[in-house]
């Protein structure tokens, strides 16, 4: 019988490893660790081995079923003798790879760099036969022109595709590793503007002077939860548990595709009552003013803080960054708790899915110190301004 998300979201840690099938020869292996990964074993040579496609929930169940059917297909075409060539391996990698990116525009972009930059030249080439020669002039080639970051990206996808066909045991090993070091380096992203934490309660007492109050409102819970303009835009009222005290962001609208938890201070969950009293019986918290049943527009946020004398100083997305400065410099929480509730991306996936639900109560306190900091911003403003 095959699995179904439930099934798994219960499977939970034994004393001993232990597996649940799906069908097909593929399974879910569970680790003491509470580790779960989706697998199956195959014969080469006369002897059982065992494949390992990713682990669950970064790959979901349809992933995982995607990647075990190419992988059948792919090793019936090995035990014929003939191994696939790059652009098969590479399509049955972004059939894997793309339902798990953020957008269509992405996806697209993904594809396309293969498309443009890779197959004209090893594209028909069997996997395993293609040398780091070949592909190390491929990226430098992509990078003619000054297309440095596109050459980095050309130079990431194929060591993904590298990577994909081993892990399929379509190749024992590969010297696709470690490509970008014969590109120029990386431009450095200037970031976000942002206001230095001295000038913090000037603007949160124009904020408090904005005309129009879903704006107003808006500006003051962007400051106070820091997530993104996105996130905070589709706020809905079905997303606030634990009496209005948590909001919790769907994987959906997550830069990361997963689900985001934000403790909310007394300061936040007071203005979200002001605004529950102008969203009527709508769905959206920040409902737009002009087309009811609508979020408000993306550049809301940004054009009031224009209005208010902040272009080029001060972006939405910058109170993401004045957050990270000043709790990082001032208020004595952990780095690993300040990120998590930033929703930055870990670079280690086994602690990426150890700490997710991770740091709660430290989080609780944390977006309580950070309001209340904030209002000692704008009273210490206030006073000098006396």
């Amino acid at each position: 019988m095959a699995l179904t998300v439930k099934q798994i979201e219960g499977a939970k840690p034994k004393e001993k490893p232990y597996k649940i099938s799906d069908g097909a020869g593929l399974y879910l292996y569970i680790a003491p660790t509470g580790t779960r990964s989706w697998r199956a074993n195959y014969q080469q040579d006369g002897k059982q081995k065992t494949r390992t496609y990713g682990r669950y929930p970064a790959m979901t169940l349809a992933q995982a079923r995607m990647a075990h059917a190419e992988t059948k297909v792919s090793g019936n075409a090995s035990a014929s003798g003939s191994v696939p060539t790059f652009e098969a391996v590479a399509k049955a990698w972004l059939r894997v790879k793309l339902p798990s990116l953020s957008n269509s525009k992405h996806q697209l972009q993904v594809a396309n760099t293969l498309e443009r930059f890779v197959y004209p030249f090893i594209g028909s080439t069997p996997i395993d036969q293609i040398k780091r020669p070949q592909l190390v002039e491929i990226v430098v080639k992509a990078q003619e022109g000054g297309r440095v970051e596109t050459a980095h990206r050309v130079a990431g996808r194929i060591t993904a595709v590298f990577d994909y066909a081993q892990d399929m045991g379509t190749i024992e090993h590969h010297g696709a590793s470690g490509l970008a070091r014969v590109l120029q380096a990386r431009k450095v992203k200037k970031p976000m503007a942002s206001i230095s934490p001295e000038d913090t309660g000037q603007l949160l007492s124009l904020i408090d002077d904005y005309d129009e109050p879903v704006t107003r409102l808006g500006l003051q819970l962007l400051a106070l939860t820091f997530v993104r303009v996105g996130e905070l835009r589709g706020m809905r009222w079905d997303e606030l548990r634990e009496d209005g005290a948590v909001w919790v962001i769907p994987a959906e609208r997550m830069k990361l595709r997963l689900p985001h938890v934000v403790p909310l201070s007394r300061q936040a969950r007071a203005v979200i009552e002001q605004l529950r009293l102008l969203s009527g019986e709508g769905d959206l918290v920040l409902d737009s003013p002009v087309r009811r049943g609508h979020p408000v527009s993306e550049n809301t946020f940004l054009f009031a803080l224009y209005r208010l004398g902040y272009r080029g100083r001060m972006t939405a997305h910058g109170f993401r960054s004045l957050a990270s400065t000043v709790l990082n410099e001032r208020s004595g929480f952990e780095r690993d708790v300040i990120e998590r509730q930033l929703a930055h991306r870990e670079t280690d996936a086994v602690r990426a899915a150890y700490n997710r639900a991770q740091y709660l109560s430290q989080r609780r306190d944390l977006m309580q110190w950070w309001a209340d900091w904030l209002d000692q911003q704008r009273a210490g403003h206030q006073r000098a301004s006396a």
